[in-house]
């Protein structure tokens, strides 16, 4: 409770909360929310493999990407929303849809316990839909 002493001898209790404090903290937080949440979106979690130092370049955040995952377990995820095969071959051909300039670059994260065919088998599925802008995920060493 604050207090404030107008007069020598008088005592003014103060009834009101000073809220800036608690809007400045709203306000960091929101910033770092904003930051963290693109980060966050990304995909699954799924345990890639590795790769030496070099092995790729970072992210371009003027380039846009659709994230497709293959997870230990076989599933299938766009982004983190899980898809069945045939979904995932739809989004394909709406990707390829697209005037080359505007198609984003699909980067497949293949889990690092997954069989090397079903990641193959997955590249084949992007090309046969007819896309051309395609990497593998790794982490590094």
């Amino acid at each position: 409770m604050a207090r404030s002493f107008s007069k020598p001898g008088r005592l003014h209790v103060m009834n009101e909360l000073n809220v800036t404090p608690m809007l400045d903290l709203c306000f960091c937080l929101l910033i770092i929310f904003m930051i963290a949440t693109p980060v966050l979106e990304q995909t699954t979690a799924v345990n890639l493999p590795k790769a030496d130092k070099g092995a790729g370049r970072p992210i371009d955040t003027k380039v846009q990407y659709r994230i497709v995952s293959l997870s230990a377990k076989g599933e299938y995820a766009v982004g983190n929303k899980p898809v069945t095969k045939a979904q995932l071959e739809a989004e394909f051909a709406a990707i390829a849809a697209l005037p080359e300039a505007e198609q984003p670059i699909v980067r497949i994260r293949g889990d690092g316990a997954q069989v090397y065919q079903n990641i193959i088998d997955l590249l084949s599925l992007a090309k046969t839909k007819g896309l051309t802008k395609v990497g593998l995920d790794s982490e590094t060493r």
